[in-house]
């Protein structure tokens, strides 16, 4: 559990990961439990339905993560304190945190899983 020692915008990287946990940068949003925290997911997948595209001001320089068309995932994910210890690799500037919580406001807090699982059902929909 080391969660805590994070800010709102922080770019985090969990130390277990699998392709459904933990795989993804991960921006820090909020504490939310002893065991879990909400976070924002960074991809480069661009789908433009469900990811939002960044800019390279959205991001500080002089840490691990660089800007690389990046996205953020459009979800307010409920992050494990099991994928941890997490460690910083970068951190978004004021504005690219404005950005982030902007894309992701009217979204439900979930895991990635039910996520998944939603867009999965909504595609078969389709």
């Amino acid at each position: 559990m080391n969660s805590k020692d994070f800010n709102p915008g922080d770019i985090l990287k969990a130390t277990y990961q699998e392709i459904n946990k933990g795989y993804h940068p991960i921006i820090f949003i909020s504490g939310r439990s002893s065991r879990n925290f909400i976070g924002a997911m960074i991809t480069h997948h661009a789908d433009k339905k469900r990811n939002v595209e960044m800019e390279a001001t959205h991001f500080k320089n002089g840490y691990e993560f660089k800007f690389d068309k990046s996205y953020v995932v459009k979800g307010r994910f409920i992050k494990s304190e099991e994928w941890g210890p997490f460690r910083k690799i970068g951190q978004l500037t004021e504005k690219g945190l404005e950005f982030v919580n902007n894309a992701i406001a009217q979204e439900q807090e979930e895991t990635f899983a039910k996520y998944f699982a939603r867009l999965t059902n909504d595609k078969n929909i389709q």
